[in-house]
């Protein structure tokens, strides 16, 4: 059939297993078997869903995590997390993908979801829905001979909590304790994928938790061990690292100076950690903290323009600054916004303007991590004067910059 026979529509609950077969496929994976669909049913059913057929035959999906995301200031913002995104060979290249992106977005929108995010499996496929890279994160090796002792750990205790308490203790803690600009808040679908292999009948996974000295617990790491040996020759452990969260970074630095004290373990690497990670800075041999690649980790796309720059706060700069936005897909986010540091306001899509620019630009500067004037070296946007992407920066400079830590 032609692409004007493709049917894009929310997805039926009776057809989640088999659109999440679809994206798999598309993806270059084999089907669910029955035990592993009932482990991620729930967060199939808690999903928004949008569907392509053509005829009785599923031939795409895109769908959409519920959570909220953290901003510069603390507060956190309805999110729509776009994933699970795939088309089949056979129906590619017939528009399918932007319809089911388009009525993910437009979802999101219905639901009051201000923002977008994702993790892109191709860098060049999202710009066109207005989405830009607002955080990249590194991915780490870490010689654990070299890079002990940790500085400035904070005091206090540790403990490796039992398979069978990790999420009772994890979920709040978690919530308290990820306060990071990109941060994400995680149902208890997704707690479930993540600490799997730490919880009953998990694997080598293991959960430790950091207790002030006042009593409270501040932070926990979440690593998985793995054992090499061969006879007589190389005997030692590794460490892979999931995830690091504390109240202030002294508490994560306590967290690693337990992971790297762990006996016998020569090597921790990590796949997701801040590209501005205060560990390389506390360990005793900097190259001992090895960067092997770095990516872009958090893309995110403004779909109420307005209402994600009021929700944030700003820089006490000396002056406001004028940005005038294009927003092709929703025609009501175009326009002009003064941005101070008492907030912010509408001018009109008219209005004169220090800097003009795409959704996806404003998107990839909106958590004060990519510098504007990064952006205006790279021409995505037009200046009206030299300084005007300066101004801009001290008012959306943000540091520690964006880093969201939870892959989906």
């Amino acid at each position: 059939m032609g692409p004007s026979a493709i049917d894009v529509r929310t997805t039926a609950p009776h057809e989640l297993r088999l659109a999440a077969d679809t994206m798999r496929h598309a993806l270059l994976h084999g089907p669910t078997s029955d035990e592993d669909w009932e482990q991620v049913r729930p967060g199939w059913e808690d999903q928004i869903s949008v569907t392509a057929w053509d005829g009785d035959d599923c031939v795409g999906h895109a769908g959409a995590f519920r959570f909220d995301t953290v901003v510069p200031g603390g507060a956190r913002v309805p999110t729509a997390g776009v994933t699970r995104v795939g088309v089949l060979p056979t129906a590619t290249r017939q528009g399918v993908l932007t319809r089911m992106i388009r009525q993910v977005l437009d979802t999101s929108r219905a639901e009051g979801r201000i923002l977008a995010s994702l993790r892109a499996s191709e860098a060049v496929i999202y710009h066109r829905f207005g989405f830009g890279i607002a955080a990249d994160a590194v991915s780490v090796e870490i010689d654990v001979r070299a890079a002990r002792p940790v500085a400035h750990a904070a005091p206090g205790e540790i403990r490796v909590l039992h398979a069978g308490e990790v999420l009772e203790v994890v979920e709040p803690l978690y919530d308290r304790v990820a306060t990071r600009v990109g941060a994400i808040t995680r149902s208890s679908a997704l707690f479930r994928r993540y600490l799997e292999d730490a919880m009953p009948g998990g694997g080598a996974g293991r959960v430790a938790v950091h207790r002030s000295a006042d009593g409270v617990d501040d932070g926990f790491v979440h690593y998985t061990t793995a054992w090499r040996e061969e006879p007589f020759r190389h005997t030692e452990g590794s460490i892979e690292v999931h995830d690091v969260w504390g109240a202030t970074s002294a508490v994560e630095l306590a967290l690693w100076q337990h992971v790297l004290g762990i006996d016998l373990v020569r090597t921790v690497t990590v796949e997701e950690r801040p590209v501005d990670d205060v560990l390389r800075l506390a360990v005793r041999d900097p190259r001992s903290y090895q960067v092997r690649h770095r990516w872009d980790e958090q893309w995110v796309r403004l779909l109420d323009v307005g209402a994600v720059l009021a929700a944030r706060t700003y820089r006490p700069a000396s002056a406001a600054a004028t940005i005038a936005v294009t927003d092709p897909l929703y025609p009501d986010n175009s326009d002009t916004f003064e941005i101070g540091p008492n907030g912010v306001r509408r001018l009109g899509p008219g209005a004169p303007a220090d800097l003009r620019c795409e959704i996806d630009v404003l998107s990839a500067a909106s958590l004060g991590t990519v510098p504007w004037t990064d952006l205006a070296a790279a021409g995505r946007l037009v200046a009206a004067d030299p300084d005007a992407a300066a101004r801009a920066d001290d008012l959306f400079a943000h540091r520690p910059g964006a880093f969201c830590g939870s892959f989906f």
